[in-house]
């Protein structure tokens, strides 16, 4: 008997799906974070580049992930996530003000990561246990594949529900509702 795909299509779906927003989407919403903060291009590249340079710290979460299981970290991924990034738009909306705003940015973006590689780690690991040996290069491609999909997305859903006096600084509470929806719920 032959296992069905769609256990690692759905897992590989929902690990894009959070990561893709806030990260590879960053254009959607660098512009507005630039004339909201009043930062200069090299600070806001400096904010960019944190997301990608966060990945060297991935095998922290791939730590947790082993030790916790699976479900603890899609759900603490998912939830924290969601809060991170909801302290992200809160500071770049300057619903309250700080004086450190790129290392802070910084930081959170890190954070951010963090919570990505928490939930990437654990469909990594539900999708190989659902597919069986001999499916972890094809899992990882896959998921590796929607993570574009996953950040077209999210600006297809913002752009259609966005309205003109709407800022693209809103991106970032559909990207939290998504680590809810796509991690912690099913976790």
């Amino acid at each position: 008997m032959s296992r069905s795909n769609v256990p690692s299509l759905v897992c590989a779906f929902s690990a894009s799906a959070t990561t893709g927003g806030s990260i590879y989407a960053f254009g959607i919403y660098g512009d507005a974070l630039k004339k909201s903060l009043e930062l200069s291009q090299v600070q806001l590249d400096g904010i960019s580049a944190t997301f990608f340079i966060a990945g060297l710290l991935s095998w922290l979460p791939g730590l947790v992930v082993d030790r916790m299981g699976t479900k603890f970290s899609m759900a603490a991924g998912g939830l924290f996530g969601a809060l991170f990034t909801m302290a992200y738009w809160i500071v770049a909306c300057k619903l309250i003000v700080v004086s450190h705003v790129v290392p802070l940015l910084s930081v959170l973006a890190v954070c951010i990561c963090l919570n990505c590689a928490l939930i990437i780690g654990s469909t990594f690991k539900l999708t190989l246990i659902c597919g069986g040996t001999g499916t972890s290069g094809a899992a990882v491609g896959v998921a590796k594949g929607f993570v574009g999909l996953g950040a077209g997305l999210y600006a297809c859903i913002f752009q259609a529900f966005r309205t003109t006096h709407e800022s693209s600084l809103d991106f970032l509470p559909v990207v939290a509702t998504f680590f809810i929806i796509c991690a912690a719920m099913p976790a």
